[in-house]
């Protein structure tokens, strides 16, 4: 089951653009250290898309009402979803290492530590891929789900400070977007270019936090 979800996902072109091409073209910009902060937070808009994408076999699954077979077969429906959901899991954590490779061989005077970068991304990609069972759960078609998502998305990453510098929000707007998930990695990654410890682990932690509760929110609606 877990090969079968990486051989499905990688045969879908769309995802192998998302997943190791897109991430590439930040490198056009120039490898100077003032582009540093655009590239990770824009590659961060690319890796919350990059989720949503991948979920898409198991949640058109889910709508057509995959359990009926599911309960039929030795496969039980926990099974099912943790099997598709590691081999998500494995993608988007290797868009994160030929990601974070490209930045640490760029940007070496100013390199962050690039560990805690990695496992800030890999929490993050976690949130989305949760945010994107618990978003599905609300329609019964992908096509509608990604065209309203697309809208709200893109509003959240730039609410969140990802597709604009957090610097450019207005602090009214700043008090809303600290409840939206997607903003707990632009904290993250402001702090770890700050050299700010608490600000990192606080990020580490609401992302891990909120990873957990929307994976409860989207697995309860059964497949």
């Amino acid at each position: 089951m877990f090969v079968f979800a990486l051989k499905e996902n990688c045969r879908r072109p769309l995802n192998v653009i998302l997943l190791a091409l897109l991430p590439l073209t930040l490198l056009a910009f120039p490898a100077t250290d003032d582009y540093l902060p655009i590239k990770l937070s824009l590659y961060g808009m690319m890796n919350f898309y990059s989720a949503f994408l991948l979920t898409r076999p198991v949640v058109e699954d889910r709508m057509k009402g995959l359990v009926v077979r599911i309960a039929a077969s030795p496969v039980t429906p926990l099974k099912y979803l943790g099997s598709h959901l590691a081999a998500y899991v494995v993608l988007l954590t290797g868009q994160n290492l030929l990601f974070i490779t490209a930045v640490g061989a760029l940007h070496a005077s100013m390199r962050p530590d690039l560990a805690v970068l990695f496992t800030l991304f890999t929490l993050f990609g976690a949130m989305g891929l949760a945010f994107s069972l618990a978003w599905n759960a609300l329609f019964r078609n992908f096509g509608l789900s990604f065209g309203v998502f697309a809208g709200i998305g893109s509003l959240m990453c730039m609410a969140s400070g990802l597709s604009m510098p957090l610097s450019f929000i207005p602090d009214a707007i700043l008090r809303f977007s600290m409840f939206l998930p997607t903003y707990w990695l632009a904290h993250g990654l402001q702090a770890l270019l700050d050299a700010d410890a608490a600000g990192v682990l606080t990020a580490h932690a609401l992302l891990l936090a909120y990873a957990v509760l929307l994976l409860l929110a989207g697995s309860k609606r059964r497949l």
